[in-house]
């Protein structure tokens, strides 16, 4: 399963879904396409210390902070490292 991102430089980004957390949190990564690698690393992360990262902001977009919403049914609810995210998927209930 996968959520494509807009970049303003055009490359192709997107969150995949990795394993299951729990019955309604799973754990993605961010991904780009071979030609625009430098979106990862030209990445902002933003946080408080390294351990508590509360945003990141590939080069190009887009920002990424916690408890951000994709889709209307997937929201960011921790950042383990700047490419691993815990995200819950919304019951509709």
């Amino acid at each position: 399963m996968k959520i494509k991102l807009f970049n303003r430089d055009g490359a192709n980004l997107w969150l995949e879904k990795q394993s299951s957390i729990s019955s309604n949190i799973s754990e993605w990564k961010l991904n780009v396409d071979s030609k625009h690698k430098y979106c990862l690393e030209y990445m902002r992360i933003i946080g408080s210390n390294p351990i508590e990262i509360e945003a990141v902001d590939p080069s190009g977009g887009p920002f990424i902070s916690l408890g951000d919403e994709f889709e209307d049914k997937y929201k960011i609810i921790k950042i383990i490292n700047p490419t691993t995210f815990w995200i819950s998927e919304r019951n509709n209930n």
